[in-house]
């Protein structure tokens, strides 16, 4: 992942960087997610990869969601 929130020693972050980062984070864990998903499937473990399936859809509609709150709208707001 990024630097863990333990590790910042700015006294100030900028807003959109901070959500570029968690977003970074997210896609690092979302990968992560998914390699967890491909041992579970050696192992034919049905259960588990309902669990890690609903993490992953959660961590990209989190992942989008940083994305979105992040661009810089044009001079119209868009």
């Amino acid at each position: 992942m990024g630097s863990s929130f333990f590790a910042i020693t700015s006294a100030y972050v900028e807003p959109l960087d901070m959500l570029a980062e968690l977003r970074d984070d997210n896609k690092t864990v979302a990968s992560s997610l998914r390699e967890a998903h491909s041992v579970r499937a050696e192992h034919r473990d049905i259960a588990t990869a309902s669990l890690i399936e609903v993490w992953i859809d959660e961590t990209e509609r989190r992942t989008w969601f940083l994305f979105e709150a992040s661009r810089r709208g044009d001079s119209t707001g868009h």
